[in-house]
């Protein structure tokens, strides 16, 4: 029970930038090639802080950088609300997607970001949030 609280209060406790759509986010565009729900996205501060929503429930997990590739770490903290139909499949296909390492294709010139796993789980495609 004090893990499930301590585990809301530090999603609820996230940054305003990952929480909302702007501040150097990204929206969740496409899983698995697939139009996304409404609501996802991802945003990474310097020190290498992940945070996000997968279109129900927000996340929180860490990752390490290196040239054309991202390593996640452990998902951390997580909120644990029931997710209606579409987003549920899409919630367990994003936090499949976000472990190990994972290859990122970026185009500059149309703000996207595409996170690529090495394993089975689905390609996520982002668009830079506004």
């Amino acid at each position: 029970m004090r893990f499930a609280l301590a585990t809301a209060l530090a999603c609820l406790a996230l940054p305003a930038f990952a929480q909302g759509q702007g501040g150097g986010g990204w929206t969740l565009i496409s899983v698995g090639g697939t139009a996304a729900e409404p609501g996802g996205g991802i945003a990474f501060s310097a020190d290498g802080a992940v945070f996000g929503s997968t279109g129900c429930n927000r996340f929180q997990t860490t990752a390490v950088s290196a040239p054309g590739v991202l390593t996640f770490m452990d998902l951390g903290a997580t909120t644990r609300m029931a997710c209606p139909g579409a987003l549920d499949a899409q919630e367990a296909q994003v936090l499949s997607a976000l472990k190990g390492t994972v290859g990122v294709a970026y185009d500059p010139v149309g703000e996207r970001m595409i996170l690529i796993p090495q394993d089975d789980a689905p390609v996520l495609g982002f668009v830079r949030a506004d």
